[in-house]
């Protein structure tokens, strides 16, 4: 029942467009409650925009301290390229469930939901929250929305299911991009004496900070910090000397490096070219060390069904536990999913129907390890 429910869900799901912008996620809102409900979670939806919520639902004791079961609704854009399926078709094709959303992620979301409705008639004394957010694709809004409001429980520990091939994952590098304007002074092109060119400025901005000036404080699983100048930006016309230059750097930190000190290297290795800064997102990294509270029975539950042992490391990717695990007194955090991430964000999207009945299985011992 368990497993035939977490598939049909995922179809479910991925028919319903959920991508953002606009984001309608209170339309999967819609499919999930009632099954919820039935259940016995008690459900409390918590609006985000028009047509747009996230919903909480909660079993168990409200004062002791939850197993948080996380999962984003919304999707990114099906892309310029054609699909060989339809993206709202959810087909199953020699095992695979094809779709926008079907690794990132909503076959993770019916994995949760399917999990959290066959363990239900046993949850008693410690309780089970799904938060099921929207906004997940730009910035982690949406979670973020949550915290700010309070309305989540405490958190034992949080299991974020987004696909990592439902192989156990500690966390995460934070993300942390910087717009760099660098100003100059226009002029005819003819006569660039007279005026500065911003443009250059920029181009030596750019030499300077690909020059492994985040690198020297590796971690011990997490590995490097990276720094990528990924947007170069100048110029109106051919015939004049640019005035303005826009550099974009991208940032995946580790918890070795604070983004506070990562900008005052920057701020003082261009501070010759005069740059002005502006932070477009500032996202922390996760880290989860492997001896914290409900970890080592996550990791056994794995090693269990999937029968192999998985060792300490982290995703390459950022997710609403970069949010949650600090909002909630730096719970512990695990990203745990079915499908591969390198599916995620692709034309023709699949997650292995196998996937999802493993995941089924997984959640279900980790409950059981957590809350009987």
């Amino acid at each position: 029942m368990n497993n035939t429910l977490a598939v049909s869900l995922a179809r479910q799901l991925i028919r319903v467009n959920t991508v953002n912008p606009p984001g309608n996620e209170a339309d999967a809102v819609r499919i999930i409650a009632p099954l919820l409900q039935d259940a016995g979670f008690h459900l409390k939806e918590y609006q985000y925009g028009t047509n747009r919520s996230s919903l909480v639902a909660h079993k168990g004791r409200m004062d002791r301290p939850a197993v948080i079961l996380s999962g984003h609704l919304d999707t990114v854009p099906f892309g310029s390229q054609p699909w060989q399926t339809d993206p709202l078709g959810a087909l199953v094709v020699e095992d695979k469930l094809f779709g926008r959303g079907a690794a990132d992620m909503k076959g993770g979301v019916a994995v949760l939901v399917a999990a959290a409705i066959h363990f239900a008639d046993k949850i008693k004394e410690k309780p089970v929250t799904l938060v099921l957010s929207a906004d997940e694709e730009i910035g982690c809004a949406g979670a973020a929305s949550l915290i700010s409001q309070k309305v989540l429980p405490r958190a034992r520990c949080i299991l974020v299911a987004e696909p990592t091939g439902n192989i156990p994952r500690l966390g995460h590098k934070g993300v942390f991009w910087l717009k760099t304007l660098f100003h100059g002074k226009t002029a005819h092109a003819a006569f660039p004496e007279l005026g500065i060119n911003a443009l250059l400025k920029a181009a030596r901005a750019v030499v300077a900070l690909n020059g492994d000036i985040v690198r020297g404080k590796a971690h011990d699983v997490m590995g490097e910090a990276t720094l990528v100048t990924s947007r170069f930006l100048s110029g109106d016309n051919y015939n004049s000397v640019p005035d303005l230059a826009e550099v974009g750097i991208d940032i995946r930190s580790t918890v070795n490096w604070s983004h506070t000190e990562i900008l005052h290297k920057i701020t003082t290795l261009l501070a010759p070219l005069d740059p002005e800064f502006e932070v477009i997102f500032d996202l922390p990294p996760l880290w989860t060390p492997p001896e914290s509270d409900g970890i080592p029975e996550i990791f056994a539950a794995c090693d269990t069904v999937r029968k192999q042992t998985h060792p300490p490391a982290i995703v390459t990717f950022y997710t609403d536990g970069g949010i949650l695990g600090p909002g909630l007194g730096n719970a512990p955090v695990v990203v745990l999913g079915p499908g591969d991430s390198g599916m995620a964000h692709k034309v023709d999207e699949y997650v292995m129907v196998n996937d999802l009945l493993e995941g089924v299985a997984l959640y279900l011992e980790i409950l059981a390890r957590l809350c009987l």
